[in-house]
């Protein structure tokens, strides 16, 4: 059922999550069960934490999430959060060090906008293709990727990036999101 974007804001506001975005994560997550399976989850592009919090209230007991920002995050229970540029190497040694081991990637990252639609769209196809490419770092091979994009002339070729990577490619546009917002979501399963 579609509500009003005001709805989403004022929701999260009275139920305690740091931005509208936590609904996005917990309606695809109630319909892809990504969280409660995932031993090891990575949310890159955290802040303001609303993804985070989704993730610490439904992870299991002895799973971990480790959360990366270039800005910094209230502290959120059960999440180890880095404030560190996803661009640099102690996010490289991150990547390194849970090779193969890690079971879902999120990121609701998007780039600071311009205003200029095209730089706007190859910097976030940029931020798009670092996620794809850790994600073929890091994933173990039951492992998922949930990225956020944009329905603009780059989707077609993110679309088949996940395709060339991921044995099954969802793009959904949750009902929390702005209906005036061009963002989808892709989510791949199954590394090939």
């Amino acid at each position: 059922m579609k509500r009003s974007d005001e709805y989403w804001a004022q929701r999260a506001k009275k139920e305690g999550y740091r931005s509208r975005a936590s609904y996005k994560l917990l309606q695809l997550d109630e319909k892809y069960n990504l969280i409660t399976k995932s031993s090891l989850i990575f949310d890159l592009g955290c802040a303001p934490g609303g993804w985070s919090q989704v993730i610490a209230e439904k992870i299991n007991v002895s799973a971990k999430c480790i959360a990366i920002d270039i800005l910094n995050m209230q502290r959120v229970d059960k999440v180890e959060f880095h404030q560190i540029d996803l661009f640099s190497n102690e996010f490289k040694d991150m990547m390194n060090k849970n090779s193969k081991c890690v079971d879902l990637i999120v990121s609701d990252i998007s780039a600071n906008l311009s205003g200029i639609k095209l730089v706007d769209d190859e910097n976030n196809f940029e931020l798009n293709l670092f996620c794809i490419e850790a994600s073929k770092e890091m994933l173990n091979p039951n492992g998922a990727l949930l990225i956020k994009t944009f329905n603009n002339s780059k989707l077609k070729e993110v679309v088949n990036k996940f395709n060339d990577v991921f044995s099954t490619v969802c793009v959904e546009k949750p009902v929390a999101s702005k209906t005036s917002s061009s963002e989808v979501y892709l989510l791949g399963l199954i590394p090939k």
